[in-house]
């Protein structure tokens, strides 16, 4: 296989399977598959793929219908949810391609019965927002009307489910409980295929009996949902990148766009082909990553398609420089740019290969 650049992500695909095992073992429960946005950044079907014929996964879920399509011309062959709105008039392609709807207010259901002119029925979930205020209706009333409305009609019931805006953090129990249980005072007594509410969070630092389906998400890539270190997950995503160049500068002399680094002393300075078109943002100037058995810090601005490294004489031409791996967590990472791991999985671009591992 040919590599037309010395940037790579690694994949390791048997970690994947390993997580989904972790968390089976805590919950028992079969699993809904969350590989929108590109499997989080790590492929999704390559992802799709190696779990299609996993015993735990019974659905796959994503956020728009293009990636409910591509799952299925890849040969995906159990339910998809699209978890988010998708236009209207492409309804024609939500049937042919048996994808299922989330159904989240009155007005969505009343378009889709608008344009609607086939045999099959529209497979749905309905959503109900207990407290995130994105999408999902926000009563019983409203569900007992949506519900009443889907009998003998066009819509087939499969599912109903919520989403947690707090289920990862500590200080936040009550709120998670305050979802919780108006969840299920909404739904009350009725009984459908999948009730689920519990994200990779809520299985991992909660207890949930009657939510027959886990919604397994950013623990499958290994990441603890909370952005601490974790012993349990393995994370499945590696970046790397090699040194391209090394020069010597003077004391005095200035680095890169802005000269916003000066050195000094004189210092050697490693070039790497690594930048913000790659997903490498420009905060991340001043950070450090890992060659050659020792951490060097990023100086410079981080340019589009090149960053710059202060190093020592022990970093030499063309070695391995981990951004983030088995010495550079995504946790610690996301904890100094004052962000989550999901949005630096998410930003490595799609110019940046992905070698798949088992």
């Amino acid at each position: 296989m040919t590599h037309y650049r010395d940037t790579y992500a690694c994949i390791r695909l048997d970690y994947i399977q390993d997580n989904v095992e972790t968390l089976y073992q805590k919950v028992h429960k079969p699993f809904m598959a969350i590989i929108k946005a590109n499997a989080y950044g790590h492929g999704y079907q390559q992802v799709a793929n190696v779990l299609k014929d996993n015993p735990h996964i019974s659905m796959f879920g994503v956020a728009t219908l293009k990636e409910a399509i591509d799952l299925r011309n890849i040969g995906i062959q159990q339910d998809i949810l699209v978890l988010g709105a998708i236009p209207i008039e492409d309804l024609d392609l939500v049937i042919r391609y048996d994808i299922t709807l989330s159904l989240f207010s009155k007005d969505y259901m009343d378009e889709i019965q608008r344009l609607y002119h086939h045999h099959q029925p529209v497979k749905v979930h309905i959503k109900i927002d207990t407290g995130m205020n994105r999408i999902g209706i926000k009563s019983k009333k409203e569900f007992e009307d949506i519900l009443s409305h889907c009998q003998n009609s066009i819509f087939q019931v499969d599912g109903v489910f919520t989403h947690f805006a707090t289920a990862d953090d500590p200080l936040q129990k009550e709120a998670y409980h305050r979802q919780i249980e108006m969840f299920y005072d909404v739904i009350g007594n009725h009984t459908f295929r999948y009730i689920h509410c519990q994200n990779s969070a809520a299985m991992m630092y909660h207890h949930d009996e009657r939510s027959n389906l886990g919604r397994i998400g950013i623990a499958m890539y290994g990441i603890d949902p909370s952005g601490e270190e974790c012993d349990e997950l393995k994370q499945v995503m590696s970046l790397y990148t090699r040194v391209a160049m090394i020069k010597k500068v003077k004391k005095g002399e200035r680095i890169g766009y802005g000269h916003t680094y000066t050195a000094l002393e004189d210092e050697y300075i490693a070039t790497l082909p690594i930048g913000y078109a790659d997903g490498l943002i420009r905060a991340n100037q001043g950070r450090q990553v890992y060659i050659a058995g020792h951490y060097y810090p990023i100086v410079g601005r981080i340019c589009m398609d090149q960053m710059m490294v202060k190093v020592d004489e022990n970093v030499h031409l063309h070695d391995r420089v981990e951004i983030f791996g088995e010495h550079i967590s995504l946790a610690r990472m996301a904890k100094e740019l004052s962000t989550i791991p999901y949005e630096i999985v998410c930003l490595v671009s799609e110019r940046v290969e992905r070698i798949y591992q088992k």
